[in-house]
């Protein structure tokens, strides 16, 4: 069967042919803002014509959906894990401008806790929203996340420079006998080597391997349940390739991969490897 020749067409053919709009009106105002690229290249109108090789892309699309693309890795991650985030009070450590904070609200959390090191990040929507308790200037060692009352259920970690380590106790402390949490695995964060760190060369199989397992068997001799582990669907900045894993203690998991994860990890290397840069998801 002879594969059927592809026409050109128009730009508001392609945008509805891949799905990134059905509203010719709300494609028309990220044509505006110079956000619709054909070939790289911006396009002026919904009706220039796209080469029948063209490729179209849109800049920054999560912002569609979420304030950051941050959104997209937790979506993910309560996807893969079947993590019910509906009535939850959650606490979304290095909130910086919200997109974990975003998701866990249109995924029904009841409140939020975003907390941050740096001050003035959180994006507007966010911080006015009343479902949102805006903690800027925070540590996650801060003792005042001990005594936040209602006490949040789940801990969501999106950090830079601190190791998931480190932050284990600490979470411990604040969600106490009980807790959940899901952690963005940054492997360069999660390596000795002062060399890597400062050359950001971290995307290799056996690199992200080690670090995945040593993670793994640490949190496994800490005492915690390892509930899933997947790749971010979404590369981070500068194209580093990162990962999703959720742990509990205190509960009775039904499922976990305490003697699997050897496997996850393999498929979620296999999985990240093949990912392109960040566009349209």
């Amino acid at each position: 069967m002879k594969e059927k020749k592809r026409k050109a067409c128009t730009v508001w053919e392609k945008l509805l042919q891949e799905g990134f709009f059905t509203d010719a009106k709300e494609a028309e105002t990220w044509v505006m803002m110079k956000k619709v690229l054909v070939n790289d290249q911006p396009v002026w109108s919904l009706h220039e014509k796209v080469p029948a090789d063209g490729f179209v892309r849109i800049k920054e699309f999560y912002k569609k959906q979420y304030v950051n693309k941050g959104g997209f890795k937790l979506e993910a991650a309560l996807g893969r894990f079947g993590i019910d985030a509906v009535n939850k009070v959650a606490l979304d450590c290095g909130a910086s401008t919200g997109g974990f904070t975003d998701c866990w609200l249109q995924h029904g959390a009841r409140l939020v806790y975003a907390v941050d090191a740096g001050f003035g990040q959180l994006a507007g929507k966010l911080a006015s929203d009343a479902r949102v308790v805006n903690m800027e200037r925070t540590n996650l060692s801060d003792e005042s996340l001990t005594a936040l009352d209602p006490k949040p259920e789940i801990i969501s970690l999106d950090l830079s420079y601190l190791s998931l380590k480190k932050a284990l106790p600490v979470c411990r402390h604040i969600l106490k006998e009980k807790g959940l949490m899901i952690c963005l695995v940054k492997p360069i964060y999660e390596v000795d080597s002062a060399e890597i760190r400062r050359s950001g060369n971290i995307n290799q199989r056996c690199l992200l391997g080690d670090v995945l397992r040593d993670l793994c068997g640490f949190y496994r001799e800490s005492g915690l349940d390892i509930l899933g582990l997947t790749n971010s669907p979404i590369r981070g900045n500068g194209g580093t390739l990162e990962y999703l894993m959720a742990v509990c203690w205190g509960h009775e998991a039904e499922k976990n991969i305490n003697l699997t994860y050897g496997e996850e990890i393999e498929r979620a290397l296999e999985a990240s490897l093949e990912l392109a840069e960040y566009k349209k998801q």
